[in-house]
C-alpha cells in the first residue's frame, strides 16, 4: 500500500513539473506585445577607415542607397615599428570605459575590433582622468602604440558612443592621401603646463583645460556658416546632436540663435 502511494505521489509530481516547464518555455518564446524591437540598435551605420600610414581616421556613414558619406576625421597613433596595426577588415565587439592595457597603463573609451587590437585614448597611468601620459599624447599623428589605435578622449568617446557593436573597421595604408576629409592637426601639450595630466579634449567638468579652451576660442571668430565646424558642434553637445544630427544649416542656426549666448564652442581647440 505504501509503495502504491509513493508511486502515485511521484507520478503526480512529475506531471506538475512537466506542466510548469512547458509553460515556462512558451513564455520565453512568446515576448509580450510591443517588446519585439526592444534590443534593436537604431544608431546610424558607420564604417571606420584607419589609414595606418598617415595615422588618421575617416568615419563614413552608410546611406540607404549604399553610398558612403564622410562625416568625421580624426588624428590617431597606430602601431610603431615592430608592433604594426594589422591591415584588414574587422568589426567592433567589446566596449570598455576603462581598460587595463598590456603595459599596465589604462586606455579610456576602449573599443575592441581585432582580438587584442582596440581603439582607445592615449594611455593613462591609472584609471583616473588626471593621469594622462602627456608625452605620449604629443605623439598623436605618429606611429607610437603597441598595435592599438590611440585617439584623443574626444574622438575615442565618439567611437565608443556612436559606433554600435558590429561596426566595420577597415585598416589600410596610403602614404599619399589621408582621406576625403584630410588629417586633423594634433594638439600639443606644453611640457611645463600645470594641466598636462589632463586630455585637453576631455569634457569632464573637472578638466582645467576647459576654461582655457573657452578663452582661446572666442565665439566672435565665427562670422559665417563657412567658418562654422558643424560636425565639431554636434559632437560636442549631445542635446544638439539629438535634435539636429549633422544638419549643417540647422546647427548653424542653433549656434547663432542660442549657442553664442549660451557660451557654446563652435570649433575645435
Amino acid at each position: 500500500m505504501k509503495k502504491s502511494l509513493l508511486l502515485t505521489a511521484s507520478i503526480f509530481c512529475m506531471v506538475i513539473l512537466l506542466f510548469f516547464n512547458a509553460t515556462g518555455v512558451e513564455a520565453a518564446e512568446a515576448p509580450a506585445s510591443g517588446d519585439e524591437n526592444t534590443n534593436i540598435d537604431t544608431r546610424p551605420d558607420y564604417v571606420i577607415y584607419v589609414n595606418r600610414a598617415l595615422n588618421c581616421i575617416t568615419v563614413v556613414q552608410k546611406e540607404a542607397d549604399g553610398t558612403e558619406t564622410p562625416i568625421k576625421a580624426m588624428v590617431c597613433s597606430c602601431g610603431r615599428q615592430g608592433h604594426g596595426t594589422p591591415e584588414g577588415t574587422f568589426q567592433t565587439s567589446n566596449y570598455y570605459e576603462w581598460c587595463l592595457m598590456v603595459d599596465n597603463t589604462y586606455g579610456r573609451y576602449a573599443v575592441r575590433f581585432n582580438r587584442k587590437i582596440l581603439f582607445h585614448s592615449v594611455p593613462y597611468i591609472a584609471s583616473s582622468p588626471d593621469t594622462l601620459e602627456w608625452d605620449q599624447y604629443n605623439l598623436l599623428g605618429q606611429n607610437a602604440s603597441l598595435g592599438c589605435v590611440r585617439l584623443s578622449v574626444e574622438d575615442a568617446k565618439w567611437i565608443y558612443d556612436n559606433c554600435k557593436p558590429g561596426t566595420t573597421v577597415v585598416v589600410y595604408s596610403d602614404s599619399e592621401v589621408p582621406g576625403p576629409l584630410g588629417k586633423p592637426t594634433a594638439i600639443s601639450i606644453p611640457e611645463d603646463s600645470p594641466y598636462r595630466g589632463w586630455d585637453p579634449t576631455d569634457i569632464d567638468i573637472n578638466n582645467p583645460w576647459l576654461s582655457v579652451r573657452n578663452e582661446d576660442i572666442p565665439n566672435s571668430n565665427i562670422s559665417n556658416i563657412n567658418e562654422f565646424n558643424y560636425i565639431d558642434y554636434a559632437d560636442r553637445y549631445p542635446d544638439v546632436m539629438a535634435a539636429f544630427g549633422y544638419d549643417k544649416n540647422a546647427l548653424y542656426q542653433h549656434y547663432i540663435t542660442f549657442g553664442v549666448s549660451e557660451g557654446r564652442i563652435a570649433n575645435s581647440y
